[in-house]
Formats: structure tokens, C-alpha cells, sequence
């Protein structure tokens, strides 16, 4: 029978190890795990929150609230967001911080921070579409939104120095993270923008005005991809949320209450 040369058909001294694809299946099982870690313990820090009482939050923050400069555009913003309050569940003071700046932003810290920025006033046209950031800010307040940011804020910080020793690590792994920290953002944007309805509503009467901000901030929003690692839900689906939630509760709309003189001069750029 003659020779017939062919390869052995396994060779004990080449493995069959695959970096790459072990790379990716490792890595992606890890940061799977992260993620669920992750919302299981963002889970827990909701839950938690409700047994925060007010008075331990003042307690734990109110040392580091300061007293805001006075001036008529704050004690105007301080007097509006009073009478607002007067309509939600807030149950402590809330100060507010007028911010002379070019940032079309408003935010809350704890113990009752208000921050409301001179750009954002810029961007509306009457006391009815700020009463509506006032007080989807307020919202934000009632539903302890600033605790539950700052809670999950903290469980990604200690899940990424417990598994690299190192804080800044945790920058390897916000794809995992980032993606559930802007859904849940996302859904207490929507629970504020509606809370914020109901609270104008109890106020005036109406909700006339309140969707000017997002309709003018829609129109200058010329973004292409999604806005799944955003904080904010797109403008169009905040949009439709609130006309779905006037209907549901048969909310009115009204007349338009001019901005007041003290901020109507902060209308038009320095």
C-alpha cells in the first residue's frame, strides 16, 4: 500500500484558546453582572428613600445650604416658587438661588436648594412657563428625585473602587451603568413633568403656558441619535406626555400671566 502523506488531525502543541472572543465573553458577562448589581442596589436606595424623613434630610444637608444673594430677581423667583409650594407635598422651606449665568438650566440640591440659571429665564415668555419649571423642580422635591440621584450616584461609586480599587476606574464600566442611570432619570423627568402640571393647575387654574420651554428648546434641537444614555427624555416624548396627561385629568387651558417686571429685564441678553 503506498504512502500517502496527509496533516495530523490534532497537534497537542497549538491550543485551541481564542483571546479575542474569550476577552468579549468575559468582559461582557462582567459588565452584565455590574449592571444587575447595579440596579438591584439602585432598587434597594428607592426603597430606602421613602423611610428618609424630611427632618433627617435637613438634618444630614442643611449644613451646607447657603443663604442666597439677595436681589429683586430672587426674592421675585422666592415668592413665586412660595406660592407654588402651597400646591405640592414639599414639606420644609425651600430657598431659591437666582445663578446669573448663560445656562438654560434649573436644578435642586437637598434640604431645599433651588438653583434657577439666567438663561433658562431667557427662554421663556411669561410667569406661567416659569411657574412650570419652578415647579417641576418642586416635583422633583416631592418625589425625593435629588436623594434617589445622589444614592445611585454613590452605589456606582463604591461597585467600581470595590472591583479595581480605584474611583476613577469607574469609567470603564459607565457603558453598563450609564444606560440604566438615564432610564430611571428619564422616568422621574416624566413623573415631575406631570406632577408639575397638576401643581400650575392648582395654582391658576390652568396649565396655559407651561409647554412653551420645551417647545421652544424643540425647535432649536437639531440631534440625530437616540437619547438612550440621556438624562432627559426627548422633547417630543415629553411633549406628548404632557398633552396625554391633560386629557386624562381634563386640565384647562388658560390665559398667560406676563413675566414679572424684575425678571422680564433678565429676558434680554446682558
Amino acid at each position: 500500500m503506498p504512502y500517502q502523506p496527509r496533516l495530523p488531525t490534532t497537534n497537542h502543541n497549538i491550543g485551541r484558546q481564542r483571546p479575542l472572543q474569550d476577552l468579549v465573553l468575559i468582559g461582557g458577562g462582567l459588565l452584565a453582572i455590574l449592571f444587575l448589581v447595579y440596579w438591584l442596589l439602585g432598587f434597594v436606595i428607592d426603597k430606602a428613600i421613602q423611610h428618609v424623613s424630611p427632618d433627617l434630610e435637613q438634618q444630614w444637608f442643611g449644613r451646607f445650604a447657603t443663604a442666597p444673594t439677595a436681589s429683586p430677581a430672587q426674592q421675585t423667583l422666592q415668592q413665586l416658587t412660595n406660592q407654588l409650594q402651597q400646591c405640592s407635598s414639599v414639606p420644609y422651606p425651600v430657598t431659591v438661588h437666582y445663578v446669573d449665568a448663560d445656562i438654560a438650566n434649573a436644578g435642586v440640591l437637598p434640604s431645599g436648594t433651588m438653583l434657577v440659571y439666567r438663561g433658562l429665564i431667557q427662554k421663556l415668555d411669561s410667569e406661567n412657563a416659569l411657574a412650570f419649571v419652578l415647579a417641576h423642580e418642586l416635583a422633583h422635591l416631592q418625589h425625593r428625585d435629588h436623594l434617589r440621584g445622589m444614592g445611585r450616584a454613590l452605589v456606582l461609586a463604591v461597585i467600581t473602587s470595590t472591583l479595581t480599587g480605584s474611583t476613577g476606574a469607574g469609567q470603564l464600566f459607565l457603558p453598563a451603568t450609564e444606560l440604566g442611570m438615564a432610564q430611571h432619570s428619564q422616568q422621574r423627568e416624566l413623573a415631575a413633568d406631570t406632577a408639575a402640571l397638576d401643581i400650575l393647575a392648582c395654582h391658576y387654574g390652568h396649565i396655559g403656558g407651561a409647554e412653551v420651554f420645551f417647545t421652544q428648546m424643540q425647535q432649536q434641537e437639531s440631534r440625530i441619535l437616540p437619547t438612550w444614555f440621556d438624562s432627559h427624555p426627548q422633547l417630543t416624548l415629553r411633549l406628548a406626555a404632557l398633552e396625554q396627561h391633560r386629557q386624562a385629568q381634563g386640565l384647562l387651558l388658560g390665559p398667560v400671566t406676563p413675566m414679572p417686571a424684575a425678571l422680564a429685564s433678565k429676558m434680554e441678553s446682558p
